[in-house]
């Protein structure tokens, strides 16, 4: 029954991405249907309410229904309302006001919900920051979008890591100094162990205080929200180095996770385990907002990412869903290999979303065979999109599955343009810069005109005037509106004047069975300007020898080893190129190999390309001059 009715809502959406084809006009002589222009279906209707507004339906129609759940704690969608209501009349005793800046820097846990939703009751802006941050960057955060409050943990945990105190954090940012950074307000959740000493910091109140002084009063807040208030300030974890503070207004983020939602067939009786922090659009929109939009349960499985934490969820809360970064699938794979889950079936799962980078068709293989993720999402977006434009669809063929990012979501458009104009249009099947107007797109960087002048334009091409985020990514559609990312403009290697996209030859590498992870750069060149630089993670267990050594020619005996069935326990330099020279062109085999025990990553999982070619540029300098 629920699959034919998941069946009959992908039918209607799309039914309405072929009228939105037929639709399609000439323009300046060209078919329209022939331009890399889509525009995806125009139903559903928009949903124009506030977060808060759409909270208060689900929870008259489903409040006993599990809202959000941790290993330790879990709340209904009632007593989700009724905690968000109650940290709402305390905040706003605190002094905080409808457009103030809320800065969050918590782990996945019961209070990141209770006190996002607080903040959209009463217009207030969520600013989320990694956990990770230094005191230099947190401060300088809360500096640029002048928060009024800055909410934290007692003890931080990150990313197979111990717990350790915040104390030195809040030292450095608010402490009795003259020399503090912050004079605002603290808020401050008890995660410790033991009690924390916060006698010292001036302006702190407790999360647990304010919630068992107002929880008695059942009153819920009063404030004129209107959906097209900001509800987030996203800094955007782009693998440059310099974040750029993304306006994400109720209107764009409710949406998107609607649609999303829908997208995946979500109903009141899903379970998602989202791995994703909520720190970043990947957890908060899609994890916690597109849940919420359709009654359904958001498992979140440890503070930080933890791949034993997530298979002990897919055992224990037999999730329907289960979201992530390719990173994060790989290392759960890898646990899995190695026997780390009694479970080896996971018939409950159906769906879920990956994205954040490229997603290797070996990757996706794997996934659907180990974890039955047979309606897994590819999603494609930005943090300044709120965050996704495009995914594939449950009854999207096996090839469009593994080879491209699906269709556009409703209410969006896209189109390909020439790198260096991105005013005009390509033809489709041309590979240009992929850019997103409707709904979705950011009002723009928070206090930063230059760089939003930068990554929005304005055109008139399709005669009416309208405005586009550039994405800096190279994309292609084909004929019936499927799109396809070829790489990060900036990522691009050419070498020798030629175009070499990384994913191809990631996708590859990944195939190895002795290589765990693998990402591919540019590396300076003097004759060819660049070359291609594979950056390796081998398996467990896998010994590695040879970075630097010479390449070597046709197959080694680990390749007729494997080829044999056997697997060998070391893993060379020349064991890489030539697995990629027996696949790909020569072109396309790395010049560089280098073995590192972990990827640079930024805060929703992506591979920080920059590091990895800093890296290699460093790691090159020091064989030369000995």
């Amino acid at each position: 029954m629920r699959r034919g009715i998941s069946q009959i809502l992908i039918l209607f959406w799309q039914i309405g991405r072929t009228i939105s084809l037929i639709q399609e006009s000439k323009s300046d002589g060209i078919p329209k249907r022939d331009l890399a222009v889509i525009t995806g279906p125009n139903q559903p209707p928009l949903l124009e309410d506030t977060i808060s507004e759409k909270l208060s339906t689900i929870c008259g129609e489903f409040p006993a229904r599990t809202a959000v759940k941790t290993p330790t704690s879990q709340l209904t969608y009632l007593e989700l309302d009724q905690e968000s209501d109650a940290l709402a009349l305390g905040i706003l005793d605190l002094g905080i006001r409808n457009g103030d800046r809320v800065a969050i820097s918590l782990g996945n846990c019961v209070p990141y919900a209770v006190i996002s939703y607080a903040c959209f009751k009463i217009g207030a802006i969520v600013v989320p920051l990694n956990p990770a941050y230094t005191a230099e960057q947190v401060s300088s955060a809360l500096c640029h979008v002048e928060a009024a409050c800055f909410v934290l943990s007692t003890e931080i945990t990150l990313p197979y890591k111990e717990p350790k105190s915040t104390a030195s954090l809040l030292e450095a940012v608010v402490g009795n100094s003259s020399k503090r950074v912050f004079n605002r307000r603290i808020l401050l959740v008890d995660n410790s162990v033991g009690k924390a000493d916060t006698a010292r910091f001036n302006f702190t109140a407790k999360y647990e205080d304010i919630l068992s002084k107002y929880s008695t009063y059942n009153l819920p807040p009063q404030a004129n929200v209107k959906n097209s208030d900001l509800a987030t300030i996203q800094f955007t974890s782009g693998t440059t180095s310099a974040p750029k503070a993304a306006c994400l207004s109720h209107r764009n983020v409710l949406n998107n996770a609607f649609f999303v939602g829908r997208g995946m067939c979500l109903t009141a009786q899903d379970i998602i385990c989202c791995p994703p922090p909520l720190y970043h659009c990947f957890g908060l929109v899609l994890g916690l907002l597109a849940a919420m939009t359709y009654g359904a349960c958001v498992v979140l499985p440890s503070e930080a990412f933890d791949a034993r934490a997530v298979l002990r969820s897919l055992e224990d809360d037999k999730p329907t869903a289960l979201y992530g970064v390719p990173t994060m699938f790989l290392a759960e794979l890898e646990l899995l290999t190695q026997g780390n889950c009694a479970s080896q079936t996971f018939s409950q799962l159906r769906t879920g979303v990956i994205g954040g980078s490229p997603i290797p068709a070996a990757l996706r293989k794997t996934l659907h065979e180990r974890l039955n993720l047979v309606d897994l999402a590819n999603c494609y977006g930005l943090t300044e999109s709120s965050p996704i434009i495009c995914m594939t669809l449950p009854t999207d063929g096996l090839d469009r599955k593994l080879n491209t990012v699906g269709q556009m979501l409703p209410h969006t458009s896209m189109k390909i343009a020439p790198r260096d104009d991105p005013t005009k249009s390509l033809l489709r099947g041309e590979k240009g810069e992929l850019l997103i107007s409707g709904y979705c797109v950011m009002k723009g960087y928070w206090e930063d005109e230059a760089r939003t002048l930068e990554a929005l334009i304005t055109d008139s091409e399709s005669g009416q005037e309208r405005v586009w985020l550039r994405s800096g990514d190279e994309a292609m559609v084909d004929e019936e509106g499927y799109i396809r990312i070829t790489g990060r403009i900036k990522d691009i290697i050419i070498r020798g004047g030629e175009n070499i996209y990384p994913p191809e030859i990631e996708n590859v590498l990944l195939q190895h069975p002795l290589i765990g992870n693998a990402s591919v750069v540019g590396i300076p060149d003097e004759r060819y300007g660049e070359v291609i630089a594979a950056f390796v993670i081998a398996k467990d267990g896998v010994k590695t020898e040879n970075e630097t050594g010479p390449k070597s020619e046709g197959n080694s005996s680990n390749e007729v080893s494997i080829e044999a069935g056997i697997l060998p326990t070391v893993l060379s330099k020349g064991d890489v190129q030539n697995w990629v020279r027996e696949r790909l062109s020569k072109v396309l085999v790395p010049k560089h190999v280098f073995w590192v025990e972990r990827m640079p990553l930024t805060a929703s999982g992506k591979i920080e390309k920059y590091k990895l070619r800093e890296l290699g540029i460093s790691r090159l300098q020091q064989t030369t001059s000995h």
